[in-house]
């Protein structure tokens, strides 16, 4: 018996947030957690029937967050988000350059 993985998407109405969403979402092995703040990005969730929960909600329950997010965005997103994570949550960055690049 396989355990249910959740994941909090955030930025899940963006470019690859879309992406992502599209592939994860039917997985049987997966639970999304969708959080958008943009009203572009909360269009192409209503356009696929996803609703989305409050960041905080998302990050507490999250066994990995995947932060689909702008370069520009990641710091002060992360910084915000990281510390309400579980215990042993993984955190996938899409471009991990932009932690060296100091975004």
């Amino acid at each position: 018996m396989s355990s249910i993985t959740t994941i909090a998407l955030i930025g899940a109405g963006g470019k690859m947030g879309c992406r992502i969403l599209d592939h994860l979402r039917d997985h049987p092995d997966y639970s999304l957690l969708c959080v958008e703040s943009g009203e572009g990005g909360l269009r192409q969730l209503a356009d696929r029937k996803v609703g989305t929960v409050p960041a905080s909600v998302a990050v507490e329950q999250a066994d990995v967050m995947i932060l689909a997010l702008p370069d520009r965005l990641l710091g002060g997103v992360a910084q915000g988000l990281v510390p309400q994570l579980k215990t042993g949550a993984l955190v996938v960055l899409l471009d991990p350059a932009a932690a060296h690049a100091g975004e």
